[in-house]
């Protein structure tokens, strides 16, 4: 018993003719008797009688038959199932970023593409960049997006962008009508930092201590996002990345350039010692476009 044979089998039942399961199957009608002999021999009873010209099949056929499409429709998930697979269109993908793009970036990043999928499954996590890197080196996640560079011979890592920081202020507040904010416009100004292990924090730590301007740091979150509810009520001022508080319309939350500029880069992590899946691969790529669009050439915002 061969799967050709079943498939000679197959194609007469659905059809009822000999003549036309050739047809379907691209090969003679004797071809097809042959097989179905074959079968009906490797079986040990009889599949078919004669009735008129007709092949109708034994009792015992047909309780075969139900069986051998349960096979046949097995073998169609199959091929629809890598169909899926090629075209990019299947797959489990899991990602681990930190929070201030996990919050809300890949969800406004990937969900067009999720949109009417019903064949790809995507997890997050949001973890702090250095357990990124330690995730994508145990291999145990897919992607990771980190905003520390991690060199390891277990990680694939490439530099996608470079982002120039904002600050954000309440809607009706003072500095609101500036283009432009200068550090020392935020003297005094009662800041919404994020805690002290942070990647961010040394960064614009950083560009305060290069205009001599001491933050008066009043409130303290895990999260950019959360910085960002804080501001839009009206509690301070903050300094994130461009890509967080996208929920937010003008009349509740201002961004504005920052000068001197404070940069901060986001890595693409991967596995290194297994190939990325097809859905991995679709998914890198609209990251990567996505995060581009945030990407800066390092020069100062004009003052102008």
């Amino acid at each position: 018993m061969n799967i050709r044979q079943l498939e000679a089998f197959h194609a007469v039942m659905e059809t009822g003719s000999v003549t036309l399961a050739g047809e379907r199957l691209g090969i003679s009608q004797p071809a097809v008797s042959k097989l179905l002999k074959a079968f009906g021999e490797s079986c040990g009873f009889q599949l078919f009688t004669r009735s008129g010209g007709r092949m109708l099949p034994t009792s015992d056929a047909q309780l075969l038959a139900s069986e051998v499409s349960r096979l046949f429709s097995g073998t169609d998930r199959i091929q629809k199932l890598a169909h899926a697979v090629r075209d990019r269109e299947w797959g489990e993908v899991t990602i681990a970023a930190p929070p201030a793009l996990s919050a809300r970036f890949l969800a406004l990043a990937l969900g067009p593409m999720m949109a009417g999928q019903n064949k790809m499954h995507i997890a997050i996590s949001s973890q702090p960049s250095p357990r990124v890197a330690e995730l994508v080196e145990g291999q145990q996640i897919d992607i990771g997006l980190s905003v520390q560079p991690f060199e390891h011979a277990n990680v694939r890592s490439e530099l996608v962008m470079r982002f120039a920081m904002i600050c954000v202020l309440p809607a009706n507040h003072r500095l609101a009508s500036q283009r432009l904010i200068r550090v020392e416009d935020l003297k005094n100004e009662p800041f919404i930092g994020l805690m002290r292990d942070d990647c961010s924090i040394m960064t614009i730590d950083r560009a305060f201590q290069l205009r001599g301007v001491q933050k008066r740091a009043i409130v303290e979150v895990p999260m950019s996002e959360t910085v960002c509810d804080f501001v839009a009520g009206g509690a301070g001022v903050s300094i994130v990345p461009p890509f967080v508080g996208l929920g937010y319309s003008e009349d509740k939350l201002v961004r504005r350039p920052i000068v001197p500029l404070t940069t901060m880069s986001v890595w693409i992590m991967l596995p290194a010692l297994r190939p990325p899946s097809l859905a991995t691969e679709r998914i890198v790529e609209v990251l990567r476009t996505e995060l581009q669009r945030y990407d800066v050439d390092g020069s100062e915002p004009s003052v102008d």
